[in-house]
């Protein structure tokens, strides 16, 4: 009996589609495809932006409904690309693997080419291991399609005009 157990469970292991990898490797190739994905989107370039994007894409940003399919991220990304002297840089905070799909967290920032700060906001990407390379699968943020204005807060010293004014 137990040795039909045994068989039993090594046929289940070996039919099961679980793929065991290098999960730190994995998170540098991921690193490395995000910032071709970057570099394409500075580079004004819709398509090497979707080749590093599955073709089941979804795209989610701010104010707008979710955007589906590669014909219409490829859209949106031509819509909200950054003038042609600015540049997109993107920080990962937090990237973590889990066999074929993998998360990361990141800060971008919209900058003219004299350093101006223009935009900036955050994103959670999903990306996923496609025939052996890691492609985006979903991307929301705030700001990267929508192009947020930057706010600025006033300084402590500076007077505060919208505070009703006190009685005496």
């Amino acid at each position: 009996m137990a040795l039909r157990v045994f068989w039993l469970v090594v046929l289940l292991l070996a039919g099961s589609p679980a793929t065991f990898g290098d999960d730190a490797a994995d998170a540098g190739t991921v690193e490395a495809a995000a910032r071709a994905w970057i570099d394409a989107f500075n580079a004004h370039d819709a398509d090497g932006m979707v080749a590093h994007s599955t073709k089941d894409i979804v795209l989610m940003d701010a104010t707008l409904p979710p955007i589906s399919g590669t014909k219409a991220a490829r859209a949106a990304w031509l819509r909200s690309l950054p003038d042609s002297g600015a540049r997109t840089t993107s920080t990962t905070k937090e990237l973590q693997v889990a066999g074929d799909v993998a998360w990361r967290i990141a800060a971008f920032a919209h900058a003219r080419a004299n350093g101006q700060l223009i935009g900036r906001g955050q994103a959670l990407e999903i990306w996923k291991r496609v025939d052996g390379e890691w492609k985006l699968h979903r991307q929301m943020s705030s700001g990267l399609l929508t192009g947020q204005p930057l706010l600025r807060r006033p300084l402590p010293t500076e007077p505060v005009l919208d505070r009703a004014e006190e009685m005496n």
